[in-house]
């Protein structure tokens, strides 16, 4: 009886291995590489897939993964399995030392996101995938950087990233590798301490040369607005003392003419005033009398020191315009025999104002 459940037991043990040989499981994300015979025979997905035993085989296949830690650093580990992941992952590339165009010695430490989107082309167009990649890198960050200096180089992270992209672009797609994207993890000059003295110099001297240049624009800026602010500031001078010019000409054009309206009527009122007089006196014989009366007053004021001023004019013709003013502004006059205040021609004495 116990030989029986040895016997049973062996053969089950039996059927288990045939049925495991005969099924691979797939997980979801990952394909295997199914070869009959050693060769190519077709890709199997996720999921039960049967094999025939003895005849197929999957295809092994190297590739190192990238981890994370608990510090968060990035740790390499190799794999050899048949089970390819599809889903995007991380490549870590080797610290690589580079010259930029200045000639300084820079580490450049890299990373790539990528994707396996043809699983044939990965493991049968190229015999060794990630030593082809680490050399690829190599050669475009060598290219990239010679064309760049040191100072550039840190400016220019991101267009770095963007050529390194479309140039491994192109050349993975070959060995059926997407690259999603790079990005430079760490970029630093050699730890040789002549070469950093030399870079720290730098950075001075380019940062002093920097903010002497901002200060020089500031001045100049400075100096341009102060500019500006003089020229609006004469400007808005010129147009105010022409306005008040043209105001103040204004102001005394219409002062003449009311002045000279005023002196028309008051000679109109004067002429119509003297028409009834006796003689018949004009308005010009009234001007003259007036000038000559300023005339008398000004030089009477400026005669300080006595001296006798002679007026060579006949007063006569003047004396009728004089007389009859007391009664062109209302005032009655008295005749008098005997001169009082001097006399004229013929004997006739003056006009005397009550």
């Amino acid at each position: 009886m116990e030989g029986w459940v040895v016997i049973l037991g062996l053969i089950g043990l039996a059927v288990f291995g045939l049925l495991k040989s005969c099924v691979i499981v797939v997980r979801h994300s990952e394909a295997v590489v199914l070869e009959r015979f050693s060769k190519f025979h077709r890709i199997l997905e996720s999921g039960i897939n049967f094999i025939l035993p003895c005849m197929d085989a999957g295809r092994q296949f190297s590739w190192t993964r990238v981890e994370v830690d608990e510090s968060g650093n990035l740790t390499n580990r190799t794999i050899d399995e048949i089970h390819i992941d599809l889903r995007e992952s991380i490549f870590n590339f080797q610290e690589q030392q580079v010259f930029t165009k200045d000639t300084v010695l820079v580490d450049v430490d890299a990373v790539m996101y990528y994707r396996i989107f043809d699983v044939k082309k990965a493991v049968y167009e190229i015999d060794d995938l990630q030593a082809a990649l680490c050399n690829t890198a190599q050669t475009q960050l060598k290219e990239v950087f010679g064309n760049l200096t040191f100072t550039e180089a840190l400016q220019s992270q991101t267009q770095i990233n963007a050529h390194l992209h479309d140039a491994f672009g192109k050349i993975f797609s070959r060995w059926g590798v997407e690259c999603i994207r790079m990005e430079l993890r760490n970029l630093k000059p050699n730890a040789s301490q002549q070469i950093a003295q030399s870079m720290k110099k730098q950075m001075v001297a380019e940062r002093h040369r920097r903010g002497e240049f901002i200060r020089a624009e500031g001045e100049k800026t400075a100096m341009r607005l102060e500019a500006e602010g003089n020229k609006a500031q004469r400007m808005n001078l010129g147009i105010a003392n022409q306005e008040a010019i043209r105001k103040r000409s204004e102001g005394e054009k219409d002062a003449k003419i009311e002045m000279a309206y005023a002196e028309s009527r008051s000679l109109e009122m004067i002429g119509e005033s003297l028409k009834a007089e006796p003689g018949n006196p004009s308005q010009a014989d009234y001007m003259m009398s007036q000038r000559y009366l300023e005339t008398v007053g000004v030089m009477n004021a400026s005669n300080s020191d006595g001296k006798t001023i002679y007026l060579p004019y006949d007063l006569g013709s003047m004396s009728g315009s004089v007389g009859t003013l007391p009664e062109a502004f209302g005032l009655r006059r008295r005749d008098s025999g005997a001169p009082r205040g001097g006399t004229t021609r013929g004997g006739k004495g003056v006009s005397v104002l009550d």
